[in-house]
């Protein structure tokens, strides 16, 4: 019954990991409600302070009043135990075994990850919008968090170009944070899925927003930094993903645009240089191939790979006698920045260069 797994998704102190480990023993939340605390501290993890808090807890009125809740507003429940709930994400320990959501969720709902600043500037804007209706037009979910800036803009593109798009919010779905976002909230709702770790009545708060990146990270294959600050959250939406191994792609910006502090960092330690949208691709081989050779380290060539270009060949020329970064590679070569960031980002994806997590840049392939 849904009351009970709310119960249990409402005790305070029971993260996600300790509830799946009481599921294991117990298999469904109403056997943990009616367990002893003798029972319930023979489950790992749980000792006598953790099952005095279980059975302290044990009142349904809470739950009976939040489940209420959700059917006058038409709020969904979707437990793990779910067929809706991706089933490569259910044994993450830190996967919410509750969530709430409204509209449709879809057989395989698990997408591409586009986030970025509040405040973006045009170019921000038009990598998003370019992003997000190449997605649409391959039918691969857009996964945002509905803020002002690149969020809102990838969702209103992802639905103007017949997409489908979910996001997920730090407050219960009864409230639209931001306010001025209530018309698109309503077109997700309406073409996707609007889902939350927090039950109606949540307002949104500071601390809530961190599950919400986490959440955006779970559900994201790949990920895109459109456009970030130094401080902007889509930094942190983009260290999990890291830790989740999704591959990160940032797109670079100009070194004197506060709006690109962010993704060039992020680029600088060993995010993927986006420059398509066919990297977002969540089945390419070339991509694939590309981050296998990264992730093993291997100094082949894939033979499926084409000859240098005339400036593929002046880089790895430079690179073979000069150890650098991507700056120092401007400086060295007569092209400009653009050029050169798309030629380095064509020779990663097939496997001619590597950019090591300090930002130097090596060659794998000699010519």
């Amino acid at each position: 019954m849904d009351v009970y797994w709310i119960w249990l998704s409402e005790i305070k102190g029971i993260g996600p990991g300790t509830a799946k480990r009481m599921l294991d023993v117990f298999k469904n939340p109403e056997n943990i409600y009616q367990a002893s605390k003798v029972e319930l501290e023979e489950v790992p993890g749980i000792g006598r302070g953790l099952s005095e808090v279980i059975a302290t807890s044990r009142s349904l009125d809470h739950a009976e009043r939040i489940l209420e809740q959700t059917k006058r507003l038409n709020i969904k429940v979707l437990k793990i135990t779910d067929p809706l709930y991706p089933e490569e994400i259910k044994d993450i320990p830190e996967s919410p075994t509750l969530l709430y959501y409204r509209g449709n969720l879809r057989e395989y709902s698990m997408g591409v990850g586009i986030v970025g600043s509040r405040r973006c500037s045009n170019y921000g804007k038009e990598v998003t919008k370019e992003a997000a209706i190449f997605l649409a037009k391959n039918n691969i979910p857009v996964i945002s968090g509905m803020a002002k800036g690149v969020d809102g803009y990838a969702h209103t593109a992802c639905i103007k170009a017949g997409g489908y798009t979910i996001t997920f919010l730090g407050n219960g779905l009864d409230i639209c944070y931001p306010k001025e976002h209530g018309e698109l909230m309503e077109k997700i709702i309406a073409t996707g899925a609007v889902i939350s770790q927090y039950p109606p009545k949540t307002p949104a708060k500071r601390e809530h927003f961190p599950k919400r990146n986490f959440l955006i990270s779970l559900w994201s294959k790949k990920l895109l930094v459109a456009e970030a600050g130094q401080k902007s959250g889509a930094l942190i939406t983009a260290k999990y993903s890291q830790d989740l191994q999704r591959q990160v792609f940032a797109a670079p910006n100009s070194i004197y645009q506060q709006e690109g502090i962010g993704t060039n960092r992020l680029i600088a330690d060993g995010a993927s240089i986006y420059i398509d949208p066919s990297q977002l691709l969540i089945e390419a081989p070339s991509i694939t191939n590309a981050c296998a050779l990264q992730q093993q380290g291997s100094t082949s060539y894939p033979t499926s790979q084409q000859a240098p270009t005339s400036l593929e060949q002046k880089i790895l020329t430079t690179l073979k006698h000069e150890t650098c970064n991507m700056d120092q590679l401007f400086s060295m070569l007569p092209e400009d920045r653009k050029t050169i960031i798309e030629a380095i980002s064509i020779m990663e994806l097939e496997g001619k260069v590597k950019i090591l997590p300090s930002g130097i840049i090596v060659p794998l392939f000699s010519g």
